[in-house]
């Protein structure tokens, strides 16, 4: 009797802190808050880096020589045939390829509806050129010489002078280069995929334009110092703006990171200048003959380049969060 109220009790006991138990609090772990992913957007700031190749397809260089005239009886001739050397067209074969690099940075914003991206984009480049240029003359009698002189090109022109059996020699180096590079641009683009932007570009345009030219001209085949040549230095360095337009692709690879490949057309407008230079008898300095020249060339090319850019996505729309 006793051994059943004693399993009785054991068995009301195990009832009793079974029901307790489960009126207890749980503690069980809570789930993992849920973190949206990143939202994939184009709109909002961004800062990047770019390298690349620009060509300056405006080969032709083109000075035009005039005959200043001179007092001394006789001279007229000589100084006819110093204008007609130093008339010079040259680069205007095609051959001379000039091909330089740079390297610099961007920031831009995008605003972004649907498909449609929209944006602003400047971008600044230090420039380094390499330069193989074929010099072509365009003078009296043709083409003189070839060269292989860097960002020089070289002229050469030969004219008779009248019946005196001799000939006028003009010769003009020409130096010209692209300091550094920048442009301020509109940008309209369509994502092909959520990932991938098609875009045109297009706005203002500027760079820093060095300038370097000496020209002379001599009498040739005549003893050294019997005729003291004429020879002008112009040297040039100025800020020229323009403009640009292009086009390009941008994949962004990972959220607030993106590549690009663009190319650019760019137009910073039309060098001129002018030298004058006189060739001189001794031991009185009388003129022999007086010129002035004027050349001109264009500062037209085409930019290749790629960049990388983070976007900051500042003013892009909040993510949705789920709520429980």
């Amino acid at each position: 009797m006793i051994r059943k109220l004693l399993l009785a009790s054991v068995a009301t006991a195990t009832i009793a802190g079974s029901a307790i138990a489960a009126d207890l609090p749980s503690r069980k772990a809570p789930p993992p808050a849920f973190i949206p992913p990143p939202v994939l957007t184009w709109q909002g700031f961004y800062v990047g880096a770019n390298g690349g190749a620009f060509w300056n397809n405006s080969r032709n260089i083109t000075t035009v020589g005039t005959d200043f005239g001179v007092p001394l009886a006789g001279a007229a001739p000589f100084s006819a045939a110093a204008a007609i050397a130093a008339t010079n067209n040259f680069g205007n074969n095609g051959n001379n390829n000039r091909v330089g690099f740079l390297g610099g940075v961007q920031w831009g914003y995008n605003w972004q509806w649907n498909q449609i991206v929209l944006g602003t984009e400047s971008d600044f480049q230090g420039t380094f050129d390499s330069c193989r240029n074929n010099g072509n003359n365009g003078a009296f009698f043709g083409g003189f010489g070839n060269n292989n002189n860097g960002c020089i090109q070289t002229s050469v022109g030969l004219a008779p002078i009248d019946a005196t059996g001799l000939n006028m020699l003009g010769v003009q180096a020409v130096e010209r280069r692209m300091d550094y590079f920048g442009t301020s641009r509109v940008r309209a683009g369509f994502l092909v995929t959520p990932t991938l932007l098609l875009y045109g570009t297009g706005g203002v345009a500027y760079g820093h334009i060095r300038t370097t030219s000496v020209i002379s001209t001599a009498v040739a085949g005549v003893p050294a110092g019997a005729v003291i040549p004429g020879v002008s230095v112009f040297d040039d360095r100025r800020l020229k703006a323009g403009w640009t337009a292009g086009g390009g692709l941008e994949w962004m690879f990972l959220p607030n990171w993106s590549v690009k490949a663009e190319a650019l057309y760019y137009d910073l407008g039309r060098t001129t200048f002018t030298q004058n230079f006189t060739q001189l008898l001794p031991p009185l300095g009388i003129a022999l003959s007086s010129t002035g020249t004027r050349t001109i060339f264009n500062n037209t090319g085409v930019i290749a380049r790629a960049g990388l850019n983070y976007h900051f996505s500042w003013g892009a729309p909040a993510p949705v969060v789920a709520r429980y």
